[in-house]
């Protein structure tokens, strides 16, 4: 078996960050070249619109309404127009969050969204340039009544102004400070995105309709593929509750459903709300179970807080089965653990924020147990809470008992800082403790109430997903564009050409469909290929996934696996092996110092660079390019300073 080379210290360009402040978020290399080639691209064909009509209003002829440099403002609104359909054809496909195009190119779902923010900004900006432009120069040939014109055969104007309000309500909503500090408007304005796209559709007509087909394709069929999903009730294997108001829920899952350490999902509780959706990554390893996943929950705003109630009230009832049910969407993420090809991993969380790096421990334990090549060596994990009792969190990563020997295989360091107590007092029921049971309460941490419901073992997790097996979702796309190849042509054979012929017949000339309904019926193509004939695919993709899915061994091995779980360090032991944290590694009263530990480790970089200059000096080549390392790190040390 070949190995793959590691990482060694360079990023790639898209993974190097060149812009880490600012409304446009951590920006890489690769995004900003992309960025500034978009703009030029922009600049590029604007220009060639210009210059080309200069050259055509040397011979225009102007009605007597008109003016020249309205005609010159109408023309270039409908350049930024066009460009602007441009862009909602690429608005939709960063926020399909399965998208085959975004798996493909190992892009997630959550780093994809700032594209869809940057689109949106410049798209709205282009729009709101189109409507301006054409209202100014209406408004000086006194016509702005000709904003609620709705011709049959031209431009419906009205159905623009429709669009372009909808869209600016979303536009404004979505603006920073709007969207953290009133996210339900901003969640439920950005539904006007079907009025959006359906008027915009009725403004532009079938033809330009076909510019932005390809991504909002793509976008519908993604929607539909995560409305089956998560039609389907999945069953809560065990629920768990934790000292520190923490809870922890084990989902029952097809064996067909693929996740990574990283993944996560969004999850939905009827019993709570029907319409609420929330992210949550996932607290477990692939290795750990075929047939679940795991989820920690600490309970911030009314839906967590909803969550925590309803969770507590059936774990202390002991009622069994729970009937909790729950909807699921994903899991979404990385395609591939892209941080395996690293030497040292530096993991740096706060609060429940550890959740990501829980699964990633466990899943590199797994991995080093399995005997797997080529895993990183180094570990740091850097956390910090609020109080000490958030500290059990870590009691969720049994190392010693998933690999016995991992302190021989790799080189794992935690610290961790608890940042609003001062003593490790809360660990204690006493004020006064000693040494000892200092170090005793480390390794003694306790679950208030657990309950366990192997039943829901026959309700898993749904194979039918966005980010599903690849062949399903190639094929799910195939037949959703014949289905709409199909539906298009009948739409026209029994529909469109029998009108036309009859106006034809009854001597009307201009009795051809309404260039705003041809729009709707490539819309409705669209909607019913993707329902019709995806939708058999996925019922037949439904289907066998049922048929291989065997309940009853999934029922067995999640009887067993929760069974033990209470003893295999998932419920906290009192092996002090197993622990991670101990009164040497965790501090109290003050945050990590970041900035101060970076500081550190190019001190000494720096030093250990001096030290093989006055090694080597006598090779010219390689002492130059240290030479140029060490003024580089004197220079960063300074800025830091």
């Amino acid at each position: 078996m070949c190995s793959k080379e590691k990482v060694k210290g360079r990023a790639s360009m898209q993974n190097l960050p060149v812009i880490t402040r600012g409304r446009m978020g951590i920006v890489s290399a690769a995004e900003l070249l992309w960025f500034v080639l978009f703009l030029l691209m922009f600049c590029w064909i604007m220009g060639n619109y210009i210059v080309r009509d200069l050259k055509a209003f040397e011979t225009i002829h102007l009605k007597p309404f008109e003016k020249m440099w309205g005609k010159k403002l109408k023309r270039i609104g409908l350049h930024l127009g066009f460009i602007g359909i441009i862009c909602l054809n690429l608005l939709f496909l960063p926020v399909s969050r399965g998208s085959v195009l975004l798996r493909t190119i190992d892009i997630p779902y959550e780093h994809a969204v700032k594209y869809h923010q940057w689109l949106g900004h410049f798209m709205m900006t282009l729009f709101t340039l189109h409507g301006l432009s054409y209202s100014i120069a209406w408004y000086s040939e006194d016509r702005l009544s000709k904003l609620f014109d709705w011709a049959p055969h031209k431009v419906a104007n009205f159905a623009g102004v429709i669009a372009l309000l909808a869209g600016v309500t979303m536009w404004i909503t979505s603006i920073g400070w709007v969207r953290k500090k009133y996210f339900e408007t901003f969640y439920w304005t950005h539904h006007l995105y079907i009025v959006f796209a359906l008027f915009m559709t009725f403004h532009i007509g079938e033809v330009l309709f076909n510019v932005t087909f390809c991504g909002l394709f793509l976008f519908v069929l993604d929607r539909f593929l995560r409305f089956c999903q998560s039609r389907n009730s999945v069953g809560v294997l065990s629920t768990k509750l934790l000292p520190c108001g923490t809870f922890e829920l084990t989902l029952a899952k097809s064996r067909g459903v693929k996740y990574h350490a990283l993944s996560y999902i969004y999850l939905n509780i009827p019993e709570v709300s029907k319409l609420q959706w929330h992210p949550f990554s996932v607290a477990s390893s692939p290795y750990d179970g075929d047939s679940w996943l795991k989820i920690l929950i600490k309970p911030y705003g009314g839906w967590t807080l909803q969550l925590q109630d309803l969770v507590s009230a059936v774990v202390k009832l002991g009622r069994c089965p729970s009937n909790i049910n729950a909807a699921i969407e994903g899991p979404y993420g990385h395609e591939s653990n892209f941080f395996l090809q690293y030497e040292m991993l530096v993991l740096v969380a706060g609060g429940i924020g550890i959740s990501p790096f829980v699964a990633l421990l466990r899943d590199l334990l797994q991995r080093y147990q399995r005997g797997q090549p080529n895993l990183p060596s180094t570990v740091y994990l850097i956390w910090a809470v609020q109080k000490s009792e958030e500290l059990q969190l870590l009691g969720l990563i049994p190392a010693s008992t998933i690999c016995p020997d991992y302190k021989l295989k790799f080189n794992l360091e935690v610290h961790a800082f608890v940042t609003r107590e001062t003593s490790p007092f809360s660990l204690e029921r006493g004020s006064e403790t000693s040494d000892l049971h200092q170090h005793d309460r480390f390794k003694m941490p306790r679950i208030l109430a657990s309950l366990i419901d192997a039943e829901a073992s026959k309700h898993p997790m749904s194979i039918v997903a966005g980010a599903g097996n690849n062949m399903w979702i190639t094929a799910c796309f195939l037949a959703s564009l014949l289905g709409y190849i199909i539906v298009y042509l009948l739409i026209n054979l029994f529909i469109v050409q029998p009108f036309e012929q009859g106006s034809v017949k009854d001597g009307n000339s201009s009795g051809s469909i309404p260039r705003w309904i041809t729009g709707l019926f490539s819309v409705i193509s669209m909607i019913l290929g993707v329902v019709i004939c995806g939708g058999s695919v996925v019922s037949l993709w439904n289907f066998l996934g049922r048929l291989h899915q065997n309940t009853s061994g999934a029922v067995e091995e999640n009887v067993h696996l929760l069974s033990t779980s209470d003893n295999d360090g998932t419920a906290f032991t009192d092996e002090c092996a197993d622990r991670l944290l101990d009164p040497s590694n965790t501090y109290f009263g003050h945050r990590p110092n970041l900035r101060g530990m970076r500081e550190v480790f190019l001190n000494y970089l720096r030093l250990f660079i001096s030290f093989i200059l006055h090694r080597f000096r006598s090779d010219k080549s390689l002492r130059h390019r240290l030479l140029l390392l060490h003024t580089m790190l004197c220079y960063i040390l300074l800025r830091l300073h």
